[in-house]
């Protein structure tokens, strides 16, 4: 199960013919995961909460930026649909998205980063605007993500250096 498969595929079905920047959220509640902003503790910026036959709720960090919840909810919904993948709708689980969530140690913070980068950023679009000369704060300003995060998605893409 590839992950920008999975996104590209959730995009095509939840999002299709919206225009960007994607709104991970909407896409959640659409899922049937409720979205609270609250409270973290310290370095954790999200978490996936799954009860066994309770809906699913992710948890955002009040105090982040708008970038952050936004990538942090994304990464979630990478999270929800692994599980959902990998153990159908009959799971219990808690995942916090905390600092090193990005380290890419664990296959499945890997798999949701993934996710997250493909969800929010589709990797036909940013071609065509990196075609397009634009420059990555604008790419990034399109997408509705830090510059941070576009560039490493550039990378990614092998798009830049």
């Amino acid at each position: 199960m590839n992950p920008d498969t999975v996104a590209s595929e959730l995009l095509a079905t939840m999002w299709n013919g919206r225009p960007l920047p994607v709104d991970p959220v909407q896409i959640a509640r659409e899922l049937g995961i409720d979205v609270v902003e609250t409270a973290l503790p310290d370095n954790v910026s999200g978490a996936l909460i799954k009860d066994e036959g309770k809906d699913p709720v992710i948890l955002l960090c009040n105090s982040d930026s708008k970038n952050r919840k936004r990538f942090s909810c994304a990464h979630e919904i990478g999270h929800y649909a692994y599980r959902l993948a990998t153990n159908g709708a009959h799971y219990e689980y808690i995942d916090f998205r905390s600092e090193f969530s990005s380290k890419g140690n664990d296959p499945e913070e890997i798999y949701a980063n993934q996710f997250a980068a493909e969800l929010l950023m589709p990797a036909k679009e940013v071609r065509s605007l990196y075609n397009q000369g634009l420059p990555a704060f604008l790419i990034a300003q399109h997408f509705g993500v830090s510059d941070d995060a576009i560039r490493f998605r550039l990378k990614n893409l092998s798009l830049a250096s």
